[in-house]
């Protein structure tokens, strides 16, 4: 049995389950579903009712997934397959995501305010000024994840404007889009990944992460 063979067979079915499904429009959506195995590398995940339209989805694609596994998640490469039903989608496993390949830094789930928006140059004609505000999902040192009423006017090159939680401080610097997700309610959630950001700034946001999953963890042995 191959290692992605083997990674799925472990897999019990209606584990949690988080996949990015890229469109024909090439947006990508973020859905949560429940995982079902089948003859590895083969396997199904049933979504909740009206979650997609089979007309829209792309066969064949190559799929990020999540997959809540005990008390870790794993991460698979899946292809799309094919509709089995108005709820279920089959896929092939491909290979497994190490995790220092998720994310050149570990992220926390973080909650505060974040303004993205790009600044047209004098000279510019075809791109103009724009911002919105939002809020993030999770941060790191390299990127955060951030749920906006809109879709993003552009990708590149966006100042990203953060607020420390707990702190009055905000930390600016430039990124560009990885992939935006179009969520229910016409909401987004858009990944961004810090291009220009100073060795000192980076170190503030580790920190804050660092905080943050201290302050999660003290709450968790409370609560157990």
């Amino acid at each position: 049995m191959s290692k992605i063979e083997d990674i799925i067979h472990k897999l019990q079915d209606g584990a949690e389950s988080v996949i990015d499904l890229p469109d024909k429009h090439n947006e990508e959506h973020r859905y949560n579903a429940a995982f079902v195995g089948l003859e590895p590398p083969h396997f199904q995940l049933v979504f909740p009712p009206k979650s997609w339209e089979s007309d829209s989805l792309l066969m064949g694609v190559n799929c990020q997934l999540t997959v809540k596994h005990k008390h870790n998640t794993v991460n698979l490469i899946a292809e799309l397959d094919s509709v089995a039903s108005d709820r279920r989608l089959n896929f092939i496993g491909r290979e497994p995501i190490k995790p220092e390949e998720l994310r050149e830094y570990f992220r926390v789930a973080i909650n505060t305010s974040i303004e993205i928006g790009y600044t047209a140059g004098a000279s510019e004609v075809k791109l103009r000024s724009w911002k919105m505000i939002g809020t993030t999902v999770d941060l790191s040192g390299s990127g955060v994840l951030g749920l906006f009423a809109e879709k993003p006017a552009s990708n590149s090159r966006l100042y990203i404007q953060i607020g420390i939680p707990q702190s009055e401080d905000m930390l600016s610097w430039i990124g560009h889009v990885v992939r935006t997700y179009r969520m229910r309610r016409n909401r987004y959630q858009v990944a961004l990944h810090f291009d220009d950001i100073t060795p000192k700034k980076r170190d503030q946001i580790i920190a804050c992460c660092l905080q943050e999953q201290r302050r999660q963890l003290r709450e968790r042995v409370q609560t157990e």
